[in-house]
């Protein structure tokens, strides 16, 4: 269009679960707006970020714009299968992410790790009261055993136990995300005798600040996705105490494939098992077990390029670079490693979420050989 066009009336076809108000509240879609060209690109990327539908097309033309979707499959049990050196996890979350059919997520599960019970209780909705406006509640209980080795020799083993409650009201801005609530942490910290050693109960606020500066793509984004956490936390004799947590992710396609680049980081005024950030197993920190690291400090880079082989699998070496800062019952020590490896991803373009992730990796420096299987959610 050479000029902007009034919207007088829309039409959604293919949308068998997601309700008509639901996509014109997300895609962001005003009737009786002026509409230009490029308008109508950023509806269609609106359209395209939301998780739960598949946009077939999108057509204008004598004021009405026509929007064909199809819904993905949202309403399902998921396994949660997560094994990385001695830490498992073992469980079953029914993921319903187009509740009401308005495109909000509500997830109850529960799992076993390493024969504890896990419990997760989780809405979110970030549009549920205006354009601009939602909340997400979650209540969690979680176990996590933490076994520290060099070189493949256990330095310390425990195991840390934490009922946790979190509720984000949040703003939407652009493609900005601003969440800030109240939090509430209960935490145990046992021997790997099993004797209870420490326990601590704290509030506070948590903070965060959510870039999207992507184009959705059928498979991945391309572009640029931040993140910033601050944790504010009134812990062991009344003292406060800060986290923070950094993450950028950049991607750019290469035809079917993908060049993924990352830095992360964080720091907490906190050197104790409390309040510090365990770390290992995910995407940036494969040259160690899951939950494996604890450190009050850290900063590192990925490289990585992901290879596609068949449909929606992809074959991804990567490189890593970690700067840490281990807690003091640990030492202390600073550590300055290098992680190379290589894994498989599955993406799912008929559901949400993506299904299955292993990941191998090799720590040049430690000589120690680390792996990662996810299927289904992880807790």
């Amino acid at each position: 269009m050479a000029s902007a066009e009034i919207l007088k009336d829309v039409i959604v076809t293919g949308n068998k679960r997601s309700t008509k108000d639901a996509i014109l509240f997300h895609g962001r879609i005003k009737l009786g707006s002026n509409l230009t060209q490029r308008d109508l690109q950023d509806i269609e990327e609106n359209l395209r970020r939301i998780n739960q539908i598949q946009l077939i097309g999108t057509t204008f033309k004598d004021g009405i714009l026509t929007i064909q979707i199809e819904d993905k499959w949202t309403l399902f049990p998921i396994p949660m299968i997560t094994q990385s050196g001695k830490y498992s996890n073992r469980g079953l979350l029914l993921y319903e992410d187009n509740i009401f059919g308005t495109l909000g997520t509500f997830a109850p599960g529960i799992s076993w790790s390493n024969n504890t019970l896990n419990a997760i209780f989780y809405y979110q909705d970030e549009s549920l009261f205006s354009e601009q406006s939602g909340i997400k509640v979650l209540l969690l209980r979680k176990s996590e055993l933490v076994e520290f080795k060099r070189r493949d020799v256990p330095m310390d083993t425990f195991e840390s136990f934490y009922d946790s409650v979190l509720i984000t009201p949040n703003y939407l801005y652009k493609n900005h995300v601003f969440k800030a609530g109240p939090l509430y942490t209960n935490k145990k910290i046992y021997s790997k005798e099993g004797k209870l050693e420490r326990q601590n109960k704290s509030t506070g606020l948590f903070f965060r600040h959510h870039l999207n500066d992507y184009q959705a793509l059928e498979v991945m984004y391309e572009g640029l996705v931040t993140t910033y956490d601050l944790y504010a936390i009134r812990g062991i004799g009344h003292k406060w105490f800060f986290r923070h947590e950094a993450d950028a992710r950049w991607s750019y396609p290469l035809g079917v494939n993908f060049l993924n680049l990352g830095i992360h980081a964080h720091t907490v005024n906190d050197s104790s098992y409390f309040f510090t950030k365990i770390l290992g197993g995910d995407e940036g920190l494969r040259g160690y077990d899951k939950s494996s690291l604890p450190a009050s400090r850290n900063a590192g880079i990925l490289l990585q390029y992901q290879q596609n082989i068949l449909p929606s699998v992809f074959l991804t070496p990567f490189y890593e670079f970690n700067n840490s800062t281990l807690i003091e019952p640990l030492g202390g020590a600073i550590l300055n490693e290098h992680a190379i490896g290589i894994g498989l991803r599955y993406y799912f373009k008929k559901i949400s979420i993506p299904a299955l992730i292993f990941d191998f990796g090799r720590n040049l420096n430690d000589k120690s050989n680390h792996f990662l299987l996810n299927i289904g959610a992880s807790i």
